[in-house]
């Protein structure tokens, strides 16, 4: 159904072909639609699609332009580029690649160079580093996992190219902010020492992680005649859309281009800037408006009723502590608060959420669709306890988790585990091993409708000497073969003739061997992946969304064999794979197939990721409204975002009273931000103790307290 466009928007659409606009607003005022209607005009009026882009700063806040260019209505052509700075840099790189090559290494100068995904980097930093942390005791205060440790400093990297300095400057940046004891010190100077050693060791070998490709493509082609001529010839009409999401050199990028370009539309999200952490600038991205022609901003809400607006503006007067204009309207009507006597206890507020969405959905006639659980961060336990919760009251749900890592799923380790049956000749420490308890967890997720109690039986009399026996030896224990039952014993059975054929032939490559094992076994009926081709129901369900993970460790394992191929030929990539997968080295995260549509279910998800998916709902739910990570960052201690950032004064040192001030301006921003894509109610979730059972504190929920209060106030002197 097409959206009818305020007058305003009208306006910006319709403006001159040549126009340079720079369109400003707060959430749910039509920015995005105005892109969108503005893209569909400049192809409507003959603008060859081929010579726009559309450039956003990631995929996801793309799926409108994606949804307009993909309509069956649109005549047949070339299409519209949408892109972000890390596929555009991956593309102009991967393209002018030759005139990059006296930035690398010397040795085969004519070998193209290697793109690493974020596993291959984690891998890679593991050989490379974890030997060098050992010989010279570096991070001996630290206390987080590799994968961690890993990640912070894949971050620094990338935040020296996004905003645009020296990576060799990350530790004195670092340390001039951050002082601190000698072995605080100490730790930015190992973290310093790693990056170099991590950036050198790419160069030298031609391999581009995420922050060598867009160092070289913003440094060196963007400033090359041949590269930047071929960008901004072909591409002469931009829409840069949430660009207070990008970082410093993408802006830098649009300062250079515009003035070439024949269009321009630049959408600026006020009182957003969500990505900090990821290196977004929301004061270069304003600067942009200095080279556009026409200013025009968006301020009436299409998504707030009367009643959230108020509420927006009590929550504002109360966190800013300055008096707000609110609209006539109760903000009463725009919340509901779980009663302290029904929320004591973290499972009660679960309990008070399945409930309130039930009635939402089958009393009220809500669309499932139109309303979305948020937590400040979701857990395994979370998840679950609300997912079965809401089955159980027949209402459907999906998960957006972006930053839950491939080698999380249970799936996944399950089938690590058969690969390592499967794989004798592994070279495996004993650390990594199959246990017993891997194999327990294993046959439960891939024998259908096996249990705890027979998994372990199995596990028990049938795992002998690192290698399963098959079911129908068991001929001195008939007691034991009724207690499991020959029906799983069979299937059991099943999978062990496989592994043992498997094993007597030649080793496949380890994304082969997943399929394989999956097609032919894994799929099939009565095993744990199989789907029901009829009546589908909650196991289908589940069969079908592990089925979509398996294909995402197909994938992953896929491109790790082929670039460890051409980097260390002579390594066997399905033992490094399943090695890095099990000591969680191995992190690359796969989005979910529902990112791209919005499903007739009920979403649950994190704060910031619904955020970032920049669509609005009739109703949230807020739970954990104790939690400090409500207003809290991670805690990095190798790195920290606000201090790696080009509006931090260098020198300048980040105190307390900057950490609170953070801390404010981010609970501001997330509420702000969530009522914005709110349309009729906000359920607030509390409990006073967490899912561990310990008591709480938070700042949201003194601030609910003092909204209470002050409308209990307000409500008296009426």
């Amino acid at each position: 159904m097409s959206i009818r466009l305020t007058k305003k928007q009208e306006e910006i659409v319709a403006s001159p072909l040549d126009a340079k606009i720079f369109l400003s607003g707060v959430a749910g005022t039509g920015k995005t639609t105005a892109g969108v209607r503005r893209l569909r005009h400049l192809i409507d009026a003959g603008i060859p699609a081929h010579s726009i882009l559309v450039l956003v700063p990631q995929k996801r806040l793309a799926l409108p332009y994606l949804a307009e260019i993909r309509n069956p209505r649109r005549r047949a052509g070339a299409e519209v580029t949408v892109a972000t700075l890390g596929s555009l840099s991956h593309q102009i790189v991967n393209l002018f690649w030759p005139l990059i090559a006296e930035q690398l290494s010397q040795h085969e100068a004519f070998r193209r160079p290697t793109f690493l995904s974020a596993e291959l980097i984690q891998y890679l930093m593991f050989k490379l580093l974890d030997p060098e942390i050992e010989r010279n005791d570096y991070f001996n205060s630290v206390t987080i996992t590799r994968a961690r440790l890993f990640s912070q400093l894949a971050d620094n990297l990338n935040k020296s190219s996004l905003v645009g300095f020296p990576h060799t400057t990350i530790a004195e940046r670092l340390k001039a902010a951050l002082p601190g004891d000698a072995e605080r010190l100490h730790i930015f100077d190992d973290a310093q020492t790693c990056a170099n050693l991590f950036r050198n060791y790419c160069v030298e070998h031609r391999l581009l992680d995420f922050s060598l490709q867009v160092s070289l493509f913003a440094n060196h082609l963007w400033q090359h005649e041949v590269s930047r001529s071929y960008l901004t010839r072909r591409y002469q009409h931009i829409i840069a859309d949430n660009v207070e999401e990008d970082t410093p050199v993408t802006h830098e990028l649009l300062r250079d281009w515009l003035p070439s370009s024949q269009s321009a539309l630049i959408i600026h999200d006020e009182e957003a800037s969500y990505r900090r952490f990821l290196g977004a600038d929301e004061t270069s991205a304003k600067e942009l408006a200095k080279l556009c022609n026409h200013l025009q901003s968006l301020d009436a809400t299409r998504v707030m009723s009367p009643p959230v607006q108020a509420l927006l503006a009590e929550l504002r007067e109360v966190m800013n502590d300055e008096p707000e204009t609110k609209p006539k309207a109760d903000a009463r009507e725009a919340f509901d608060f779980t009663p302290d006597a029904l929320s004591r206890f973290h499972t009660q507020m679960v309990d008070w959420v399945a409930d309130s969405v039930a009635r939402l959905v089958h009393e009220e006639g809500v669309k499932q669709n139109q309303i979305v659980i948020l937590a400040p961060l979701l857990s395994d336990s979370l998840r679950f306890s609300l997912v079965s919760r809401l089955d159980e009251k027949g209402v459907a749900t999906y998960t957006l988790r972006p930053s839950r890592p491939l080698h999380a799923e249970p799936a996944v380790r399950a089938l690590v585990t058969l690969a390592k049956l499967a794989h004798p000749n592994w070279q495996i420490d004993p650390k990594h091993q199959v246990k017993k308890f891997d194999v327990i967890q294993m046959l439960i997720s891939v024998i259908a409708e096996m249990d705890l109690a027979r998994a372990t039986l199995l596990a028990e009399v049938r795992f002998v000497g690192g290698k399963l026996m098959p079911f129908g030896e068991i001929t001195k224990n008939p007691e034991m073969r009724q207690r499991i039952s020959e029906v799983f014993g069979e299937r059991f059975d099943k999978l062990v003739a496989w592994i043992e054929a498997y094993k007597a032939a030649e080793a496949d490559p380890i994304d082969i061997f997943f399929s394989r094992l999956f097609g032919e076994v894994l799929s099939q009926k009565g095993f744990g992946f199989h789907l029901p081709k009829r009546n589908p129901n909650k196991e289908a369900k589940e069969a079908f969304d592990e089925a979509r993970i398996i294909s995402n460790l197909i994938d992953s394992s896929r491109s790790f064999r082929q670039t460890l191929n051409q980097i260390e030929p002579e390594t066997d990539s399905g033992q490094e794979y399943a090695r890095m997968v099990d000591a969680g080295i191995l992190a690359d995260q796969y989005e979910p197939s529902d990112w791209k549509k919005s499903p007739d279910a009920v979403l649950i998800a994190p704060a910031y990721t619904f955020l970032l998916s920049n669509q609005p709902a009739d109703y949230q739910f807020w739970l954990n409204i104790d939690s400090q990570a409500w207003t809290r960052r991670l805690q990095q201690p190798l790195t920290q975002p606000y201090v790696l950032s080009r509006q931090w004064p260098m020198g300048q040192i980040w105190t307390e009273v900057h950490e609170q001030k953070t801390s404010r301006e981010i609970l501001l921003r997330v509420v702000t931000g969530l009522l914005k894509r709110c349309r009729r109610k906000v359920f607030i979730g509390y409990s006073k103790f967490d899912e561990r059972g310990n008591e709480r504190e938070g700042e949201l929920r003194v601030v609910f307290d003092l909204l209470l209060r002050s409308l209990t106030v307000s409500k008296d002197n009426n």
